[in-house]
């Protein structure tokens, strides 16, 4: 099941999801118009839809919406539904039958390939047709809804993570330093990979952070980081600044095999690669992702009782009930109502 050459007519052109007549400006603006981790999700997204098609003899520019029924059919399934890297380089991989894929990994997947067809110009949208809508209906009700939460890297396991970091090395600091920031500042991986050393503004009672406009908030904002006790972001910032001796530029960058610092950031997949790399190291069992350093600020702060107007501060949440559900697990065993009824 190899992963067919990109060179084939029909199949590179969906695969680039932008119209080859776009120059590199206009391509930039608009990729800027979508979070990039969402824009890498769509890609490897619509790289699963033609590698389905291809493996199906379908061209997938002109994929139905019975086809595209019958690809959501699979993945639902499990059937070809996993996407391995055979060498990334060559572009080449394979689709491999696995886990069948939550509805909401499949909404994601349908979403990814209307975007391509949206940019290819493709009218009307097979992606559209009111059968596929019919269907994900009936592949909620029959599929695994629940969510699969990412572990949360509260106070215990992230002081565990740290003390096995070396910070007598080049990397070690920026790990720290990189975990250290996105637990005190909640930061999503993307946030910090944006982070620029313009963006830290040094007081006498700690730093402010500026955080770039995303697909989560549409306006810069400012966030307040405080001294730690034990581990400190503050220390941690200053002491990575004056090893790697930065200036300007990113303000996380990657590091080469040898430790020498490269002039380009460390991207949200490799932020989430370290997180996941460091948590090993710890030997901890625990699933963590990207988001674990922000959820972990959460619960910590919920189960310590913090404000929930000073968590909001620094989250950014534009509707607290997205933040019930850590209230609603941190306080399930207080005042329950079966209480003194046995």
């Amino acid at each position: 099941m190899q992963y067919p050459q990109k060179g084939r007519a029909g199949s590179s052109q969906l695969q680039s999801v932008f119209d080859e007549g776009l120059n590199s400006r206009a391509r930039r603006f608009l990729r800027s118009a979508k979070a990039e981790t969402t824009l890498n999700a769509y890609e490897a997204d619509t790289r699963i839809f033609v590698a389905w098609c291809q493996l199906q003899q379908l061209e997938p520019l002109r994929a139905t919406h019975l086809d595209i029924m019958n690809f959501l059919a699979d993945q639902a399934d499990g059937v070809l539904a996993q996407w391995v890297w055979l060498d990334r380089g060559k572009s080449r991989g394979e689709l491999q039958s696995g886990a069948p894929r939550k509805p909401a990994t499949l909404v994601r997947r349908l979403a990814g390939i209307r975007y391509a067809f949206t940019q290819k110009g493709i009218t009307p949208l097979p992606t559209e047709h009111p059968d596929i809508r019919e269907m994900m209906r009936g592949i909620v009700r029959l599929g695994d809804t629940r969510k699969v939460k990412t572990g949360a890297l509260t106070h215990t396991p992230l002081t565990a993570v740290l003390e096995r970091i070396n910070t007598q090395e080049l990397v070690g600091l920026r790990d720290y330093a990189l975990l250290l920031l996105m637990f005190g500042g909640a930061l999503r991986r993307s946030e910090a990979a944006r982070l620029t050393v313009d963006d830290l503004q040094t007081t006498a009672r700690g730093i402010l952070l500026r955080i770039k406009p995303s697909k989560h908030q549409l306006h810069d904002s400012e966030i307040a980081l405080v001294p730690g006790q034990v581990h400190c972001p503050i220390r941690a910032l200053q002491s990575w600044l004056a090893a790697s001796g930065l200036r300007q530029g990113p303000l996380f960058r990657r590091i080469g095999r040898w430790g020498e610092l490269r002039a380009d950031g460390l991207g949200p997949q490799g932020i989430n690669l370290m997180i996941k790399r460091r948590t090993e190291e710890a030997q901890l069992d625990l699933s963590v992702s990207g988001h674990s350093l922000r959820r972990g600020f959460i619960t910590s702060a919920v189960t310590a009782g913090k404000p929930l107007n000073k968590i909001i501060e620094v989250t950014r949440h534009k509707d607290i009930r997205t933040l019930q559900e850590y209230f609603d697990m941190a306080n399930r065993f207080d005042e329950h109502a079966m209480s003194g009824l046995l």
